[in-house]
């Protein structure tokens, strides 16, 4: 019975591909390269390394392997990775965040959206977290300039050994502020200048023993550690359609002379909160909450971390996590998740009474749960641990990850704003983010607006596009808002920058499009087409890109009425090609249009019958 449950949801590739055809394979270099054991080299760091991947009890394997560029191992946004010896797993960009080469985090989603796959590269070093229903893996640096892919068991891996209670906390006393909403301040309707104040995003003090270090080898490696947590934490915010404000910065990575009593992680948690030296080093960093990373093999290493509140309590916003399972086990998110103000699933006290996590469950049987579910798990049900808080308003795998009873999202909403706002920000120079829909689920115009505070006029702005979230496009529009029209199901990534005096701050935002109505679909041509009902015509644009003229080709199934139609980036309608008031007979036809004279950027010929709607994407450049 168990076994078929895992065979009820198929895996799902979700990909925008553009009106020429593409391709859905990705490129032909693999993104993990096997090495030969001579390839590896027998020296004092090798061995000292291979004995630390011994000691990890989450361990069940390890290869080691060089990893080449991100950018030439995906297409279209599709990942594939291929485990030595093991499965491969196709993972479809979900939020991307690409400055270079040597500095990105990308995050896809595999097997339905039930797994999640991170990539990060901080100064050209490379972790990666994969976590499928079918398995855990994490990648590292090792030494020579490999990497190591570890193995992580699966009998493991979804347990975060979490003892953070609901008596640890008093009520929740900052609710009322908790939900008020941030307001907006500054300039008028175009010029979304604020004042010279940092953004307010929750930021992590990351502390660590001597023992900590010790089993990481070397801060270098240890930060690695940190780096991927945050990720990790993040993508559950980006999974779960929570605003990209509640995400996680890292404020700073600094020692404590703690010593761990493996026995009493409580107590350990306690002695933390009351530690002067780690009050004094969180408001040097000014730091909203702080994670110690420990090795204490608490509880003989069945107790992997602790918070000291889940209400939001300001001198309590401390967590104990063990290094070796930060991220492996996701111990880390959970833990910080605590912070936020999120309870287990099976949390009855909780305040407010939706702040729980939730188990997805299928005939009576759990299939996936979600970061905030807490252990209580038997062998019958499934033990996939979701990247994901609840939220009723998001599915995986066509079912819903929480309900109105248990809806993590919501308090992650409400909350952050009041854990951001736990120590005064640092001032930047320059800043931004994008403001707008993530979600988009009817067709039409939707505006971005680019907010950004700490520098002086004049200012000027870029926008860029892309389909994949690592190649861009730049757009011809040089204002604050930028408007993207939605007529078709798609993923896009979103690039704002404004420069003042020489200064340039740059924002990201991942937009999700699904339109109920006219579902996407992808025809035999890979064509991008929106559906209404029935089979529909083939639409092709040629040249594309374009620069002088371009030509069109579409075919009629049927006798219909038709109107073809060019439309900008923002949905207005610049050129009828064809509105033929007669019926058209079944058959090909051609038209085309002047290029020559458009301003550079993206366009969208659009064909109506009486059978339904079908577009096509077209760039136009010079």
């Amino acid at each position: 019975m168990r076994k078929l449950l895992y065979t009820f949801i198929q895996t799902g590739i979700f990909a925008v591909i553009s009106c020429v055809g593409l391709s859905l394979q990705a490129q032909d270099t693999p993104f993990i390269q096997s090495v030969s054991a001579d390839q590896v080299p027998d020296s004092p760091e090798m061995a000292a390394y291979r004995e630390r991947l011994r000691k990890n009890p989450d361990i069940t394997g390890y290869h080691f392997i060089t990893l080449n560029a991100l950018a030439t191992s995906q297409k279209d946004g599709i990942l594939p990775l291929h485990i030595p010896d093991g499965p491969t797993i196709t993972a479809v960009a979900s939020h991307v965040q690409y400055e270079s080469a040597n500095e990105y985090e990308w995050i896809g989603k595999t097997d339905d959206d039930r797994g999640t796959v991170i990539v990060i590269s901080k100064a050209g070093r490379v972790c990666a977290h994969i976590s499928t229903p079918a398995g855990v893996y994490e990648i590292f640096p090792a030494p020579s300039g490999l990497y190591c892919l570890q193995i992580i068991d699966p009998k493991k891996a979804w347990d975060v050994g979490c003892m953070t209670t609901s008596s640890t906390s008093k009520p929740d006393n900052l609710r009322t502020s908790a939900m008020e909403p941030v307001v907006k301040q500054g300039g008028d309707a175009n010029a979304k200048m604020q004042p010279c104040q940092a953004l307010v995003y929750p930021r992590v003090l990351v502390l660590y023993t001597p023992k900590a270090l010790t089993l990481a080898g070397n801060i270098t490696t240890l930060t690695d550690h940190v780096n991927l947590s945050i990720s990790q934490f993040n993508s559950c915010i980006y999974n779960s359609g929570i605003t990209s404000a509640a995400a996680l910065v890292l404020a700073g990575i600094a020692p404590l002379n703690f010593t761990e009593h493996s026995n009493a992680m409580g107590g350990d948690r306690d002695d933390l909160i009351k530690n002067a030296t780690a009050k004094n080093l969180r408001n040097q960093y000014q730091a909203d909450v702080v994670v110690l990373l420990t090795d204490g093999n608490y509880g003989g290493g069945d107790v992997r971390g602790i918070s000291g509140t889940v209400t939001l309590e300001i001198d309590k916003a401390y967590s104990i996590v063990e290094l070796w399972c930060a991220t492996s086990r996701k111990t880390f998110a959970h833990e910080v998740g605590h912070l936020y103000g999120c309870r287990h699933d099976d949390d009855n006290t909780a305040v407010p009474s939706y702040a729980k996590g939730y188990k997805i469950k299928f005939l009576g049987f759990t299939v996936d749960r979600t970061v905030m579910v807490g252990n209580g798990i038997t062998d019958e049900h499934a033990k996939n641990r979701l990247l994901n808080f609840s939220n009723p308003n998001i599915q995986v795998g066509g079912r819903a990850t929480g309900t109105a009873d248990e809806n993590n999202a919501q308090r992650i909403t409400e909350s952050h704003p009041v854990v951001g706002a736990f120590r005064p920000d640092p001032a930047n120079p320059l800043n931004a983010f994008v403001d707008g829909p993530t979600w988009v689920s009817s067709p039409g115009g939707k505006n971005y607006e680019l907010y950004y505070s700490c520098g002086s006029a004049p200012y000027t702005f870029s926008w860029q596009y892309s389909y994949d979230g690592v190649n861009y496009t730049l757009s011809n529009t040089t204002s604050d808002i930028f408007t993207w029209y939605f007529s078709q199901s798609q993923k896009i990534y979103l690039k704002g920058t404004v420069t003042s005096n020489g200064q340039s701050a740059t924002a990201y935002i991942t937009v999700t499009a699904q339109l109920p109505a006219n579902p996407y679909k992808v025809s035999a041509a890979g064509h991008d087409t929106i559906a209404l009902q029935g089979e529909l015509p083939s639409l092709i644009a040629t040249p594309n890109p374009a620069d002088d003229r371009i030509n069109i080709s579409y075919k009629l199934q049927s006798d219909t009425h038709v109107k073809l139609d060019m439309l900008d980036q923002s949905g207005k309608v610049i050129e009828i090609l064809k509105d033929d008031k007669t019926i058209s007979r079944r058959g090909r036809y051609s038209a085309s249009v002047k290029s020559k004279n458009l301003p550079v950027g993206t366009y969208f010929i659009r064909l109506l019958t009486s059978q339904g709607i079908e577009t096509c994407r077209v760039i136009i450049t010079k």
